[in-house]
């Protein structure tokens, strides 16, 4: 078990901000120590992101349907904008947190970008690295000028990326990651007769709604939408050539015909593929061209 320095047991904290919206511009960060509940700790509603590393203690985190979930030290209880719930604490005066706040659009664009879940306790575990990660976070935003705050509100999601990192790595299996690694390679890869979501899945084993799941979880992006990725990324290059046609283009990629191509790479490009193809194509190098 970690060992916690009793220099620690203080609670302390800094509070920035990066605009005039208080809800937006918040960038706090700090360590509260305290031996008994506190009233105030219960039917929370936050307007910002949130979260909390416990470091020590134990107590139970309450959703806004009163399912309780236990909590101890090295979880990680994420305080999600506008939901309500409540943090009890065990009264034996071990209670000591490590939070971390920013704004409320930041966790909204993080959370439309597949980058953060809405699943309120994670279960991280706690080592050095993590707790020297935290001391360093607080140094640097104590001692900040405004210019460097913007920097430092990326250093509080890396942070908080670092945590997601160790929550899956805890999750899940050896084995299965090693599938869900074979999965990424073989989705879209023509490397078996159905490369898509499900049919990855069912040649794998795995059932298709765990699998979208996992996948999410270790990948920070649902298959699908990786899928589509890995499927325009091919086409671009494809594009790239100029032996290949936009029909054959597409059933290369696993569309079934050159329309349903066509309109899903306008809908992520914003290009139509010929017009993808005109834009980087290299003077001289077209068909025709002597």
């Amino acid at each position: 078990m970690l060992h916690i320095p009793k220099e620690l047991f203080v609670t302390r904290s800094v509070h920035r901000t990066l605009g005039l919206d208080p809800n937006n511009s918040i960038l706090s960060c700090g360590f509260i120590h305290h031996t008994r509940h506190l009233p105030q700790n219960e039917n929370l509603v936050f307007k910002y992101y949130g979260a909390l590393l416990l470091l020590s203690g134990e107590g139970t985190y309450m959703d806004r349907d009163g399912k309780s979930t236990r909590i101890y030290p090295g979880c990680f209880i994420q305080r999600i904008p506008y939901v309500r719930h409540s943090t009890i604490t065990k009264e034996d005066g071990k209670w000591l947190e490590f939070f971390v706040c920013f704004g409320y659009e930041t966790y909204r664009a993080l959370t439309h970008m597949g980058l953060l879940q809405d699943q309120p306790v994670l279960c991280p575990g706690l080592n050095q690295s993590l707790l020297d990660r935290c001391l360093l976070f607080y140094d640097h935003l104590e001692h900040s000028s405004p210019e460097q705050l913007p920097y430092l509100l990326l250093e509080a999601q890396q942070l908080v990326f670092g945590i997601y990192d160790m929550h899956r790595k805890q999750s899940l299996h050896p084995s299965v990651r090693s599938l869900l690694y074979q999965a990424r390679d073989l989705l879209g890869s023509g490397q078996i007769p159905d490369d898509s979501c499900r049919g990855t899945a069912e040649y794998l084993g795995l059932g298709y709604e765990n699998f979208r799941k996992l996948f999410r979880q270790e990948f920070q992006i649902p298959p699908h939408t990786y899928l589509i990725q890995k499927r325009l990324n091919n086409a671009k290059e494809f594009l790239l050539q100029d032996d290949l046609s936009v029909q054959e283009i597409a059933a290369r990629t696993g569309y079934p015909d050159s329309f349903s191509f066509s309109k899903q790479f306008k809908k992520y490009t914003t290009l139509t593929p010929r017009q993808f193809r005109a834009l980087h194509q290299v003077p001289g190098t077209g068909k025709g061209s002597s």
